[in-house]
C-alpha cells in the first residue's frame, strides 16, 4: 500500500500546497467555516465510501454469479490480489484527502466575491455579441419548451452531474487503468476548482443571468428567462430558483452552508464533465460518446437555467482541454527519456 500511495504524492502534493495557501488568505481575514469541513466529509464518506462501494459491490457480485452460476465467488476472488487490495485501500485514503480540499475551496470561492461582482456587464455583453446579438438564455427559452424539458436538465444538472462526477473520481482514485491516467485526472481535478474556480474566477467576477439584477441593478434583461425557471417547480414547490435564491440568502448574510458561494466565469460543472469526456477519450469509444453528450448537456442545462453565461462553459471546455493536452504532453516526454534511459542501461550492461 505504502508503494501506492507513494504514487499519488504528486496530488497529495497539489492538495496540500492549495489548501495552506489558501488558508493563508481565508484564516487572517477570518473567513473560516470549520463546519464546512464536517458537512464534506460526511457528505464525502456517505457517497464515496458506503454508496458507490456498495453499487460496485452488487454490480461484481452480479457478475461473478453471470460468470461461475455454480461457484459465484470464483471469479470475485480471481480478480483480488494484494496489488488490487492496496490500490483500492490507497484510494480510499485519496477521497478522504479531497475533503478538506473541497471545504477549502467552498470557503475561498465564497471569499472571493465578498466586494461585490464587476465582471457581469462585459460577460453578458460579449456572450450577446458572441451569439450574434441574443442572450443565450433568452435564446434557448424560445428554442425549448422550458416547462417540458426544465426537469430533464435539471437532473442532469443536478443528481446526474454528480454520479457522473463523482463516479469518475471514485474510478480514478479506486481501479484506473493507468496510474499516470490517474495522475492527470487529479492533477486536473485540482488545476480545475483551484485555479479556474479560484484564481481565474477572482480575475473575472461575476454572478451569472441568476443574480444580474442584484449585481447590475438591470432587472429587465433577464427577467423573462428568469420567471420561467421561478414557474417551474418540483411537486414539493422547491425548484431551480428556490436553489439560486437560497444561494444568494448566503451570499448577503454571510453564513455558511453547502455549496456556498457565488461564481459564473468559469463553469466548474463544465470543466468537470469536459475533464471526464477526456479521460473516456482515451479509455473507451462508448464511454466517450456519452461524455460528449453529458458535456453538451450540462453546457446547455447552465445556460438555461441562468446559472452561467454560454461563455462561461466554452472557456471551461476550452481551457480544460487545453491542460490535459499539456499535461498528456508532459507525461509522454517523460516516459520517453526514461525508455530511452533504460535502454541505454541495458546496452551498457550488455556492452
Amino acid at each position: 500500500m505504502i508503494d501506492e500511495l507513494r504514487n499519488d504524492r504528486v496530488v497529495y502534493g497539489a492538495i496540500a500546497l492549495y489548501v495552506i495557501c489558501a488558508n493563508a488568505i481565508l484564516v487572517p481575514a477570518g473567513h473560516v467555516f470549520a463546519d464546512l469541513y464536517v458537512d464534506y466529509f460526511a457528505s464525502l464518506v456517505m457517497l464515496d465510501i458506503i454508496a458507490l462501494p456498495a453499487l460496485v459491490a452488487v454490480g461484481l457480485s452480479l457478475r461473478s454469479i453471470i460468470a461461475d452460476p455454480r461457484h459465484p465467488t470464483a471469479w470475485l476472488l480471481a480478480c483480488v490480489d494484494r496489488q488490487r487490495i492496496a490500490r483500492v485501500l490507497a484510494g480510499f485514503v485519496l477521497l478522504l484527502a479531497l475533503g478538506p480540499f473541497m471545504a477549502t475551496f467552498t470557503a475561498m470561492k465564497s471569499f472571493i466575491g465578498l466586494d461585490g461582482f464587476t465582471a457581469d456587464v462585459p460577460l453578458a455583453n460579449f456572450d450577446r455579441w458572441m451569439h450574434f446579438g441574443n442572450d443565450p438564455v433568452s435564446f434557448l427559452h424560445s428554442l425549448f419548451s422550458y416547462a417540458d424539458t426544465w426537469r430533464f436538465f435539471a437532473f442532469f444538472y443536478g443528481p446526474g452531474w454528480m454520479l457522473w462526477v463523482n463516479g469518475f473520481v471514485f474510478w480514478m482514485a479506486i481501479a484506473a487503468p493507468k496510474a499516470e491516467l490517474r495522475r492527470r485526472f487529479f492533477v486536473s481535478y485540482v488545476f480545475a476548482w483551484a485555479i479556474l474556480g479560484n484564481i481565474v474566477a477572482w480575475l473575472a467576477l461575476s454572478a451569472g443571468p441568476a443574480f444580474y439584477a442584484q449585481v447590475t441593478g438591470d432587472g429587465v434583461r433577464f427577467a423573462p428567462a428568469l420567471a420561467a425557471v421561478s414557474a417551474n417547480v418540483l411537486p414539493n414547490g422547491t425548484g431551480i430558483r428556490d436553489i439560486q435564491l437560497y444561494l444568494w440568502d448566503l451570499y448577503v448574510s454571510r453564513t455558511s452552508g453547502f455549496g456556498m458561494g457565488i461564481s459564473a466565469f468559469p463553469s466548474l460543472h463544465v470543466a468537470m464533465v469536459t475533464l471526464c469526456c477526456l479521460v473516456s477519450l482515451e479509455v473507451d469509444r462508448v464511454l466517450a460518446a456519452a461524455g460528449l453528450i453529458i458535456v453538451l448537456i450540462i453546457e446547455t442545462g447552465s445556460v438555461l437555467f441562468g446559472w452561467h453565461y454560454a461563455i462561461d462553459g466554452y472557456f471551461s471546455i476550452l481551457v480544460m482541454s487545453a491542460f490535459w493536452w499539456a499535461i498528456r504532453h508532459v507525461a509522454a516526454l517523460r516516459d520517453g527519456d526514461r525508455g530511452k534511459e533504460k535502454a541505454a542501461s541495458v546496452v551498457a550492461s550488455l556492452v
